[in-house]
């Protein structure tokens, strides 16, 4: 990660960062952020995953879970739940009191009855503020039989979107090669530079996409979204210590275009179309003058 910009805190001050980040539910990107999804409340579900684990969730309201497993006793966290697409749906928690902060992100297919699950926590072999995660298949328990998965895939290798959070705000993914993907940040943070990150793709079905990334270049927050490539919209979240040094875990939505392939960095693309860079949606104010 980039450490000549961001601090390399000890365990114990990341400890007490997310001690102190009480609203650590709350962030920016909310403007295209779609209705939080509240059909959860008063469900009950078994998520058997192929590593052996086994997760039991109970939905009591819009953002209250309880959570247990085969080793402990039920815990009870705050979540968001969005939907991606009809019976799509993506959900995310911290756990609390672990040490290192742990966080799942989970995307539940009841169609296929099918779940993916990223097991995220802050910290790895290189930086004690870089996320690292596992990520796990598994199935809804329904007392059926489930052989399909999702899966690792390279599906959107080659390709680039924009992803609008609000008219200011836009950011250009790069689907690089299928573990490395890079992002044109058109705002004043990083001032257009062109940064790359590990990442993983996920296929969930023939339109809606899991892509997650670790900002090794920046403070190591990972970046997750669930991607409607039909709708062009994504919902997704950030987890991690940002580059405030605060503690972030918060959910977002956006809406995308298709820009082109890799080489064409934006301008031209295979659209026919060229556009004004930045790229942002509401160009009320380069069209209209003064603003």
């Amino acid at each position: 990660m980039a450490l000549n910009l961001y601090p390399q805190f000890t365990a114990e001050e990341i400890d007490e960062i997310v001690r102190q980040s009480t609203d650590y539910i709350h962030g920016g990107l909310e403007k295209m952020r779609p209705p939080y999804y509240e059909k959860l409340t008063g469900t009950r579900l078994t998520l058997r995953f192929d590593n052996g684990r086994a997760l039991y969730y109970s939905f009591s309201d819009a953002h209250t879970l309880t959570w247990s497993d085969d080793a402990g006793e039920p815990k009870e966290e705050y979540y968001d739940a969005l939907e991606a697409d009809d019976g799509i749906i993506f959900f995310e928690h911290i756990v609390k009191g672990t040490s290192p902060q742990q966080a799942r992100m989970i995307v539940l297919d009841t169609h296929e009855k099918l779940v993916t699950a990223f097991f995220a926590q802050i910290g790895n072999e290189v930086s004690t503020r870089e996320v690292d995660r596992d990520i796990v298949f598994g199935y809804i328990d329904d007392g059926g039989y489930h052989e399909k998965r999702h899966s690792l895939t390279t599906d959107l290798v080659g390709r680039s979107i924009v992803w609008t959070y609000s008219p200011e705000f836009a950011i250009q993914h790069i689907y690089a090669s299928q573990w490395y993907s890079c992002f044109v940040d058109f705002n004043t943070f990083y001032g257009g530079n062109l940064l790359s990150s590990p990442c993983n793709y996920v296929k969930i079905n023939d339109h809606v996409y899991i892509y997650s990334w670790v900002e090794t270049e920046g403070a190591g927050v990972q970046g997750f979204v669930l991607m409607n490539l039909f709708d062009m919209h994504d919902v997704g979240c950030f987890f991690g210590i940002n580059g405030s040094s605060k503690f972030e875990c918060y959910t977002f939505g956006a809406t995308g275009e298709y820009v082109g392939q890799l080489a064409s960095l934006h301008i031209p693309n295979d659209m026919n179309k060229d556009y004004s860079w930045p790229p942002f949606i509401d160009q009320s104010i380069d069209e209209g003058g003064e603003g």
